[in-house]
């Protein structure tokens, strides 16, 4: 079951005749039935208690993938998650980016949205596990540089401190992450490390600056793939990552958590020199 935001739930923003991220998983997994309770436009808090807002409603609906919506209108990701029959042997949970994305235009209330993330973010891990051990925590891409279509980049440079924009943005994420890593060791639970796979110069991964296309969506499905088909419930946690990000191209690279603390973004590594076509 997939649960969280756009980041797994892109169908509407690929084109009609590429494949969203549940279609590219059920080819990767061929005995698996997808179940998307992910939900565009989603922050923690409607993960954690549901909301009426669906984006991709429409489009679901139109193809056959409708939002499971309660009789009051509200969807409740976690109250349908706890309902499947059969249960789900693995979630892949991926919710955070909307948070921010919600108060790109004043962010003053930034420490009081990270704070509400991390309180919301560890609840809804655990809701999770009540359904199954096998839970996969997918970390939120950065934006693609180029793109302009949300600003993230011009918002973020407003934040005080040294460091260009993705100086910023990097230790933003290193902040809200650090407990998580913590969490995902005492749970042993995996951790797909989308904020050192994607490469924000490639435009070709994203849609609208901060959404998987097609070419993002395959990495992200190739990646959660793997954690499925390797990653057992005994297993320490582990990072996996995809170097080099080219869809089709590149490989699945494994790294115990526990080695990769404290959890950084390298900037020398991941941002250099835009790569040539």
């Amino acid at each position: 079951a997939l649960v969280g935001d756009s980041t797994l739930d892109n169908v509407l923003w690929v084109d009609s005749k590429e494949p969203s991220i549940s279609e590219q998983l059920a080819c990767m997994v061929h005995s698996a039935a997808i179940c998307n309770l992910a939900a565009d436009g989603f922050t923690s808090g409607d993960v954690l208690h549901g909301s009426p807002s669906v984006i991709s409603v429409g489009l679901r609906q139109q193809i056959c993938d409708a939002v499971p919506f309660d009789a009051d209108g509200c969807f409740r990701p976690l109250r349908q998650l706890a309902e499947l029959r059969p249960p789900p042997t693995h979630v892949v949970l991926s919710v955070g980016g909307n948070d921010v994305r919600h108060i790109l235009g004043n962010l003053t209330d930034l420490p009081q949205i990270t704070r509400e993330l991390l309180t919301n973010y560890p609840a809804i891990v655990r809701a999770c596990l009540e359904v199954t051990r096998s839970v996969i925590l997918m970390w939120q891409y950065r934006p693609a540089y180029n793109m302009k279509d949300y600003g993230v980049y011009q918002a973020i440079e407003q934040i005080p401190g040294p460091g260009d924009s993705v100086a910023k943005l990097n230790a933003l994420m290193e902040q809200i992450y650090a407990p998580i890593v913590d969490l995902a060791e005492e749970l042993r639970l995996p951790i797909i490390d989308l904020p050192r796979t994607f490469d924000i110069h490639r435009d070709e991964l994203y849609s609208h600056q901060i959404e998987p296309s097609a070419h993002g969506g395959e990495v992200i499905a190739a990646l959660v793939a793997h954690v499925v088909q390797n990653h057992g419930a005994d297993k320490p946690s582990t990072m996996y990552s995809y170097t080099p990000c080219i869809p089709g191209a590149g490989q699945v690279v494994e790294d115990p958590t526990a080695s990769q603390r404290p959890w950084a973004i390298a900037v020398t590594q991941r941002d250099g020199i835009p790569p040539v076509a």
